[in-house]
């Protein structure tokens, strides 16, 4: 049987952290608790040799159960820097072990590893073991196949509990913990259960009526403990609710994505020679202070592998001349009221630039790929491994024509990204909590609805299930059934949109998908990472996608709906500061304007440079109608050809998205390239050049490799489409990029958001007739094209409810 083995971080790090005596790095900052978990993860793996390894992380921000009481976990005293710096340094400590992690805004390490539990535990090839510091976690403890580790003392000696040793422990089968922890309480959570109820007497209810709902529904008036009991009963639900984990969330994970390839030696050694564990290196076990070695310091910042070698001489304020994710490192110096000017090279920017696509952009593996694979021969202070990967990859740079988009575009952003981390955006919650309540009702009306067409309840949020019901019970899509490589019919939002006009279900399904969606990926989110000051701070990911557009997370904002029925709810959540107000800049059809220029098609170019509208221009070609009887119909279904064009859809893809016949759709295709040949001419050259050279660039030199040794190698048809959309997609990003860059230097102005093709401000409300102008002005201009870039601008304290600014 193969072995799970989930890590509550953040309960071994506080462990061992008290656990073990003070103990310091060469550089004197403190790694004892670093040490201790160190300690456990190589006995632990020595002696378990799991299959598949995840770690758990806490977050910093509010959870979800501080959300609903603000006194959850408020008596605890707040953790010392000393421990605040070693929590961070942790996650470099598993990836080190080659260890994944996990973390999540408002939830906690417990409710992640619940839900990797629930997510595995049908699994009978499977033994989950959750090594963690405390016994919150034997709530999710079944059979011998589900068992909790934990520490019995100092940082090494454990204690394992399967379902007997927890009935022993307890006296109460599992799925009455939750219960108990109702009536008793959770002091170290301050959770307040039932007062006057210990351990014997909620041991003693719940072997007599079995659950909470039992005890206050059959306990007679006579009963000796009813007077103690039945007043509380919405205290001991709530203490229950508080201390249940949350199995449920929202993560996406695969047992591939968990394989554990066995502790490298090479990969610890260059961390352990940085902390100064050496007993560790030689295999030892005794806790020994760390000697002194090396000369130089190292800045590590929440959420970042981030490190700044600095040289004794260049302490004093002199521009460093490389680092690796630079943007954090800046972040932590703002939030100080200090900085220092910007390294002239980020080797991790400068890496993602040479190859886009690459997702493993850890500083060891950058050190393998660039500098040799032969670890003896690499250098051994992380300084001067830094300078020689500045050094490899200036080269690269200059080998491969991308210094201009290096130099002008990517450095120069990450002050600005920097600044707009640290600001953040207003969320207004009890907006978003309305808004939630909305939501959930029409769920429940929805899902009540999908159940009287079916005529039987089911998962809903189930694909199996949904695809028994569909195929199975409703027998729909006879004959053109399509499964995953696994077999398993497909239910995704495109089978859906082909079945819709099969059975009124599918509708309803499409429905309860696009809310729970909204639900699940941004509300929640949103509501989880609001912090004190009403404020959201997301981190933008410079090097997150191929073609180079910001992509965000914890929360995303990136893609917050702009046309859905919920769209314009959602963004009023968003509101300006008092005394302030939102001015957003859109550019007005970018792409299809990059399109224009690319292509330089004769039609596209006089349409734009003539400020006619691009859509019912498409649409008279294609109905072949006049453009004054273009219907609103004729030109939403152009708008779908216009932008799908770009995204490379064929006739089917089209067809669904429209709603036209698939013969009707192919023929419009046609008459499209017909009206607009230069653009499938140069489609056609692009995909060419893809395939003889193995990349795609744009004007600006940015590129995107197509082949298996460099980068994404899709499947023919997925080739063909990513090939044309990138020379678009990324000249698209750098536009943004540029107008990030100029227009955020503007004074008065503070740039919150960048989403699509759109900029948010937050100014004061009396400068906006000054500002505006001069923000426009800048994005117009940021860079020349064939055709005209236009903004349009728009001004409000919501910004779902945004008014033009004339």
């Amino acid at each position: 049987m193969k072995t799970l083995l989930l890590i509550d971080a953040h309960a071994l790090i506080h462990r061992a952290f008290h656990a073990l005596p003070p103990l310091t790095s060469p550089t004197g900052e403190p790694v004892g608790a670093l040490y201790g978990l160190a300690r456990t993860l190589n006995k632990v793996l020595e002696e378990r040799k799991p299959d598949y390894v995840a770690a758990a992380f806490d977050r910093p921000e509010p959870t979800f159960r501080k959300e609903v009481f603000k006194e959850y976990k408020a008596h605890r005293p707040k953790a010392p820097d000393e421990l605040v710096s070693q929590l961070v340094k942790a996650r470099e400590l598993f990836h080190a072990f080659h260890i994944t992690t996990f973390e999540r805004p408002g939830a906690e390490a417990d409710d992640i590893i619940g839900t990797l539990v629930e997510r595995f535990k049908d699994d009978q090839s499977l033994r989950v073991v959750i090594l963690t510091g405390d016994l919150d976690a034997l709530q999710l403890v079944s059979g011998d196949r589900v068992v909790v580790e934990t520490m019995k003392k100092g940082v090494t000696e454990m204690v394992t509990y399967d379902e007997k040793a927890v009935r022993e422990r307890y006296g109460l089968p599992i799925q009455a913990l939750p219960d108990y922890k109702g009536l008793v309480g959770d002091p170290s959570d301050n959770i307040k259960g039932v007062k006057g109820v210990g351990p014997k007497t909620a041991e003693k209810l719940l072997k007599e009526f079995g659950t909470l709902e039992n005890i206050f529904e059959q306990m007679k008036p006579t009963h000796p403990l009813a007077k103690k009991i039945i007043p509380f009963k919405e205290q001991a639900l709530f203490a229950r609710k508080l201390a249940t984990i949350d199995r449920h969330l929202p993560i996406e994970v695969r047992e591939e994505d968990l394989q554990y390839p066995g502790t490298r030696r090479e990969t610890l050694a260059s961390l352990y020679g940085e902390l100064g564990f050496q007993s560790l290196l030689k295999g030892g076990g005794k806790e020994k202070k760390p000697a002194p070695r090396g000369s130089w310091k190292s800045i590590a910042v929440a959420d970042a592998a981030a490190a700044l070698a600095l040289s004794p001489a260049e302490r004093g304020g002199a521009t460093p001349k490389a680092a690796f994710d630079w943007k954090p490192i800046l972040k932590e110096l703002l939030a100080r009221g200090t900085t220092l000017p910007a390294p002239l090279f980020d080797v991790k920017v400068a890496a993602w630039l040479l190859n886009p696509d690459e997702e493993d952009l850890a500083f060891e593996s950058l050190e393998h790929r660039f500098l040799g694979r032969n670890t003896s021969l690499l250098p051994r202070e992380p300084r001067e491994a830094l300078r020689a990967l500045a050094g490899v990859l200036t080269y690269k740079l200059k080998e491969y024509e991308l210094r201009k988009v290096f130099n002008e575009m990517e450095m120069p952003l990450i002050p600005v990204l920097a600044r707009m981390e640290l600001l953040g955006v207003g969320v207004h919650a009890p907006a978003l909590r309305e808004l939630k309540a909305q939501l959930e009702k029409e769920l429940n009306d929805l899902a009540g609805n999908i159940y009287r067409e079916v005529g039987a309840s089911f998962n809903i949020n189930s694909p199996r299930q949904v695809s028994e019901v569909l195929f199975g019970t409703l027998k729909l899509g006879e004959g053109k059934v399509r499964r995953t490589a696994t077999g398993q019919r497909r239910t995704g939002r495109d089978v859906l949109l082909e079945l819709e006009h099969a059975h009124p279900v599918v509708s309803l399904l499409l429905r309860y998908r696009e809310n729970a969606k909204i639900l699940s990926g941004f509300i929640d989110p949103l509501l989880s990472a609001i912090q004190e000051d009403g404020r959201v701070r997301t981190t933008f990911l410079q090097t997150g996608t191929g073609t180079g557009r910001l992509s965000s997370e914890q929360p995303n904002l990136q893609n917050i709906p702009q046309e859905s029925e919920w769209a314009k709810p959602l963004r009023r959540a968003f509101r300006a500061a008092a005394g302030k107000r939102f001015l957003s800049f859109d550019y007005s059809q970018l792409e299809l304007r990059l399109l224009a220029h690319l292509t330089q098609d004769p039609q596209l170019l006089e349409a734009f440079h003539n400020g006619e509208d691009i859509h019912t221009l498409t649409a008279s070609h294609i109905f072949q109608v006049p453009r004054d009887l273009v219907s609103p119909p004729m030109r939403r279904v152009a708008k779908t050809l216009n932008f799908g064009i770009i995204y490379g859809m064929g006739a089917r893809a089209f067809s669904r998205s429209s709603g036209l016949r698939p013969e009707e759709a192919k023929r419009f295709i046609e008459t499209y390239f017909h009206n607009f040949p230069e653009i499938r001419v140069w489609q056609e050259r692009v995909k060419a050049e893809a395939r003889t050279y193995g990349f795609v660039k744009n004007v600006n030199g940015r590129r995107r490799w197509f082949v298996k040794n460099h980068g994404v190698a899709p499947a023919p048809g997925e080739f063909e489409r990513a090939a044309v959309n990138m020379p678009l997609q990324s000249l698209a990003a750098d536009i943004l990029k540029l107008a990030m860059i100029q227009a955020g230097g503007i004074a008065g102005a503070e740039l919150v958001l960048s989403i699509h093709d759109e900029l948010l401000f937050e100014v004061p409300d009396d400068t906006i007739r000054k500002i505006a102008p001069a923000i426009r002005e800048t994005m117009e201009h940021v860079f020349s094209l064939s055709v005209p870039l236009t903004v349009q601008v728009r001004h409000g304290k919501h910004w779902g409810d945004m008014e033009l600014l004339e």
